[in-house]
């Protein structure tokens, strides 16, 4: 049976980090599994895995995403609370934890994924997304956009103009918070790395999307859902350091 899809997302490269992210969380042996998502947002994911039958915990530090994810999403045994990961109980244990598009926002994201590590027991496991940092999209979209919005020159005040006409907006369904510039900018190997340092190993690793949401293929993607469907099918068969992100599960060493 196909995923039963709760959430707000129609994109393609939204939907496959959905199922990855459930199909990751009903690998836990044991259900309802006792879930925590740090950075929840505007509550998806944790929505989804509630739905699915596991108790779960959203927190975010964005008072704005907390409201929203409350306001849209209620079930039994889904709860939202604005709060950091790191005002957690320290005993306080997790069977699965989901990090989902949110260390690259972080200027320090090693002590987030150390607080993280501590909220594992044996057999916890971690589902970790970030973007590339040497991907397409952070490569082509993210730091050329960055440096011209800092320069503040011509090719910015255009580039506002026409992604205002196209109806982008700063936030996302995913959150409501305004500030969500990435600030880190990950490679496989770094993230390995962060893993040692945190007493944790990747155990699964998968590709996002390829070029689905990198400008000008974007201009088509976002309207004709088939490619997008076709870029994430690309993705899974190029080496997976090409893709514009990843998808992990860790477990402690």
């Amino acid at each position: 049976m196909g995923l039963i899809n709760y959430t707000n997302y129609s994109k393609e490269e939204d939907l496959k980090r959905l199922r990855f992210v459930v199909e990751a969380a009903n690998s836990f042996p044991h259900t309802p599994a006792n879930v925590i998502e740090i950075g929840c947002g505007n509550g998806n994911m944790s929505y989804q895995l509630a739905r699915s039958g596991h108790k779960v915990l959203g927190i975010d530090v964005s008072e704005e995403s907390v409201r929203t994810a409350r306001e849209q999403f209620q079930w039994e045994n889904l709860e939202f609370r604005c709060m950091a990961a790191e005002e957690i109980t320290p005993d306080r244990k997790f069977d699965v934890i989901l990090c989902s598009e949110v260390l690259e926002h972080l200027y320090e994201p090693l002590p987030v994924l150390k607080t993280i590590s501590g909220m594992m027991h044996t057999g916890s496991i971690l589902i970790l997304t970030v973007p590339n940092g040497k991907g397409p999209r952070e490569r082509l979209i993210t730091k050329p956009v960055q440096r011209m919005r800092s320069n503040n020159n011509l090719a910015w005040k255009i580039t506002s103009k026409i992604k205002s006409a196209l109806g982008y907006q700063g936030t996302t369904v995913q959150s409501s918070n305004h500030s969500l510039d990435h600030i880190q900018f990950f490679t496989l190997s770094q993230l390995h790395q962060m893993a040692g340092e945190c007493n944790l190993t990747i155990t699964g690793l998968r590709a996002a999307n390829f070029m689905e949401s990198t400008f000008p293929v974007s201009l088509l993607t976002r309207f004709i859902h088939p490619l997008q469907k076709f870029d994430c099918f690309i993705a899974d068969h190029l080496p997976v350091t090409w893709s514009s992100g990843f998808y992990m599960t860790l477990k402690r060493v």
